[in-house]
């Protein structure tokens, strides 16, 4: 763990003195980082997707999917585990407004793997588009100094896995995606 603590803790110290020269990429990560606050833009998207009967049962999955991961990382595990965000580790200013909770695991990194895997269940094309913008909104925590690199990956790969899981369990055992009818 020590290991895995040093490398977070080089790369917010990194991103810490490197940012403030670069006001662009403060700018232009701010915006991408908003894009996720709260699971906005994916929540947004599954509403879009249970819009239109043909994308309606993947809408359906994101949501869950969505509401799954919430309550798994931000209602289970940041508060088994109450990691401290890193500004509050290293008393630095982060780059943006100071988020409240704590860290581990990233909620926006979870929320954008979970809505981007979704996506790309039933449509490659713009699966590949999602998580381009998942990928953005996960490295704009750490570039931003909110989460520690180690919060990002593992909040990433909840996501992956709570998608999957939702969409194995309503694939296989109510025939979800198999029956058209529907």
């Amino acid at each position: 763990m020590d290991i895995i603590f040093n490398i977070d803790k080089n790369i917010i110290l990194y991103m810490n003195q490197t940012i403030p020269n670069y006001p662009i990429i403060k700018n232009i990560f701010s915006f991408i980082t908003h894009l996720g606050d709260s699971g906005f833009i994916w929540i947004a998207l599954g509403i879009f997707l249970i819009l239109k009967k043909s994308t309606r049962k993947n809408g359906i999955i994101m949501l869950i999917s969505l509401a799954v991961g919430s309550i798994i990382g931000n209602g289970i595990l940041k508060n088994l585990f109450e990691r401290p965000r890193p500004f509050v580790e290293f008393s630095l200013v982060p780059f943006i407004p100071e988020p409240h909770g704590f860290s581990f695991p990233s909620g926006h990194s979870m929320a954008s793997f979970v809505g981007a895997t979704c996506i790309y269940y039933t449509n490659k094309k713009f699966g590949i588009l999602a998580y381009i913008l998942a990928i953005l909104i996960a490295l704009s925590r750490t570039i931003l100094i909110v989460h520690y690199p180690s919060d990002v990956i593992t909040g990433s790969i909840l996501g992956i896995f709570v998608a999957l899981l939702v969409i194995f369990i309503c694939s296989k055992k109510f025939n979800y995606f198999n029956n058209k009818n529907n």
